[in-house]
C-alpha cells in the first residue's frame, strides 16, 4: 500500500488541505527529525516555524525549515514516490531578508540538488499572501475584521503591498501540479498587487462598520510595494485562482459573525 504523508497538518493551510486529501498520515513536528518513510507515494511538506511575527527563535527557525526537511527528503531516492511537496515562501523573493526567509530559500537549494542528482518528482511551491476561512488571527485581515467589530485599535501601514491568494485556490493548485508529478519552483499567486488600504476599504464594506486605526510609517522593515507574482508556470498545467479578493473577505467577515 503506498501512502500519502502530511506535515504541518494541524496549520491553516494544511487543515483545508488535509480535508481534501482524505486519508492521510500526519507527520507531527516533535516527530519529525527522526521519522521513517514507508512505502511514500506523496508527500506534502508543510511544517514550518517563522511565518509569523512573534516566531523569534533563529534555532527552531532553521530546524523546523531545513533539518527536519533533510531527514524527511534524504529518505527519498530509490523509492516509486510520484511527488513530493515542498511549501516555501513567495518571500525568497523580497529584497529586504528575513531569518526565515533565508532558511525557506536554503531549503529550495537542498530540495533543487536532490531532485537534479536523484531525477526525483520534487515540486518547491511558493505561495504569495494565503486568506481565506481560518486564517490566522494575527494575519492583517483577521486583525481588521475583529477591529470592525470590537474596535480594537490596530497599527497600521496604508502603503504595503501584498498579492493575496484564497487558501482554497492554493489548495487547488496544490493538488493540480502534485497530480502531474511536475518538478521545479512554481508560484501560487493571483498577479495582482493590493495595497493594505485597498484591503482596509474591502474589510469596512464587507462589515459596514470602521475599524480603530492607527496610522503609523511603518510595521516590518521588509514590507514593500511590490510584492507579487510573476511565475505563471502553474497555469500551464491548467491551474488558475478562481476566488476574488472581495470574495474572500466577504467568506471570512460571515465565518467571524
Amino acid at each position: 500500500m503506498k501512502n500519502i504523508f502530511l506535515t504541518g497538518a494541524t496549520g491553516f493551510l494544511g487543515q483545508h488541505l488535509a480535508r481534501r486529501l482524505g486519508k492521510v498520515i500526519a507527520i507531527p513536528h516533535a516527530k519529525l527529525s527522526t521519522y521513517k518513510l514507508k512505502d511514500p507515494a506523496e508527500v506534502y511538506f508543510l511544517s514550518s516555524y517563522g511565518n509569523m511575527s512573534f516566531h523569534k527563535e533563529t534555532d527552531r527557525i532553521i530546524k523546523a525549515n531545513v533539518l527536519d526537511l533533510i531527514n524527511i527528503v534524504k529518505q527519498l531516492p530509490g523509492t516509486n514516490i510520484k511527488s513530493f511537496v515542498f511549501i516555501s515562501t513567495s518571500s525568497v523573493k523580497l529584497p529586504i531578508q528575513t531569518t526565515y526567509s533565508r532558511a525557506k530559500k536554503a531549503a529550495e537549494e537542498i530540495l533543487l540538488a536532490y531532485m537534479e542528482k536523484y531525477h526525483l518528482p520534487i515540486c518547491i511551491i511558493r505561495p504569495y499572501t494565503i486568506i481565506g476561512v481560518g486564517d490566522h488571527k494575527e494575519h492583517l485581515v483577521p486583525v481588521l475584521i475583529r477591529s470592525c467589530y470590537t474596535d480594537e485599535m490596530v497599527n497600521f501601514v496604508q502603503s504595503p503591498c501584498h498579492d493575496y491568494i484564497d487558501v482554497e485556490d492554493v489548495v487547488d493548485g496544490i493538488l493540480t501540479l502534485s497530480g502531474r508529478g511536475v518538478k521545479g519552483i512554481f508560484e501560487l499567486g493571483s498577479g495582482f498587487s493590493h495595497s493594505n488600504q485597498h484591503i482596509l476599504d474591502l474589510v469596512e464594506k464587507a462589515t459596514g462598520k470602521k475599524a480603530n486605526i492607527n496610522l503609523i510609517n511603518q510595521l516590518y522593515p521588509y514590507d514593500t510595494d511590490n510584492w507579487v507574482s510573476n511565475n505563471f508556470r502553474a497555469r500551464g498545467y491548467g491551474w488558475m485562482p478562481r476566488k476574488s479578493l472581495e470574495q474572500s473577505i466577504k467568506e471570512m467577515v460571515k465565518n467571524y459573525e
